[in-house]
């Protein structure tokens, strides 16, 4: 297997099947002695085909997907979104998947999800899951994370296609504020007598806007793996 850039400037894992061609074997025996020449040529001719292809994934932000890198692409959740996310309490972000296989070899690929335990995403819903378009990856349209978060985007029937199957997923998280926020309300009553022993009574009140420690800038990277593999026919999909 080679790789090498495709016209679009992707960088192509090219696959090439065994020539087949025509074996010519030729001969020459020398009888005992050296009384006797034979010559002989015989051609065997042997049938076949000589193919080759290509396979090609991405993933990443919809229309910005960047090619897989030793069978893996990665995307990432980090400040810019947390603070979308403080800002709005809540956000939708849509990813795209970009998938080619050529021959017969089958494509399929799976989402390896982070750990969402820390910073303004540990303290937020999050769920991802697929959709069918990009429009269609809102907060409104938000699900619980399936189990299954794998695709076959690629039978292992044969194709010469240089048109990649586009798929998209979409990360959906909602904030109800964050750990330590708020606000704080006080007021402080006072009652005594004055020289003439009337009763008089003063109150104060104050109050104060707490905010959270967790700090937007300061959100990991959160990273979102796409892991894909090749198959053949009559191998199962997971």
């Amino acid at each position: 297997m080679t790789a090498r850039p495709d016209s679009s400037g992707h960088v192509r894992a090219v696959r090439h099947t065994a020539v087949i061609g025509t074996a010519v074997l030729t001969g020459v025996a020398l009888g005992a002695g050296g009384a006797s020449l034979a010559l002989w040529n015989d051609a065997v001719t042997i049938t076949g085909e000589i193919s080759s292809g290509y396979e090609y994934f991405a993933a990443g932000p919809a229309d910005s997907t960047q090619p897989a890198v030793g069978g893996a692409a990665v995307v990432t959740v980090g400040a810019d979104e947390a603070q979308t996310l403080v800002d709005d309490e809540e956000i939708a972000l849509a990813l795209q998947t970009d998938s080619i296989s050529q021959g017969n070899k089958g494509l399929r690929y799976e989402l390896v999800l982070p750990d969402w335990d820390s910073g303004v995403f540990g303290a937020a819903d999050v769920s991802v899951f697929p959709v069918e378009s990009e429009a269609a990856c809102t907060v409104a349209s938000a699900v619980p994370t399936p189990a299954d978060l794998s695709s076959t985007p690629v039978s292992a029937d044969y194709s010469d296609t240089e048109t990649p199957v586009t798929e998209f997923w979409c990360v959906v998280a909602t904030l109800d504020g964050l750990p330590g926020e708020g606000a704080y309300d006080n007021t402080a009553t006072v009652t005594a007598r004055d020289d003439s022993q009337t009763e008089v009574t003063d109150s104060d009140s104050w109050n104060a806007d707490v905010t959270s420690a967790i700090d937007a800038a300061d959100e990991d990277d959160h990273e979102i793996e796409f892991r894909y593999q090749t198959f053949r026919p009559g191998e199962v999909t997971p």
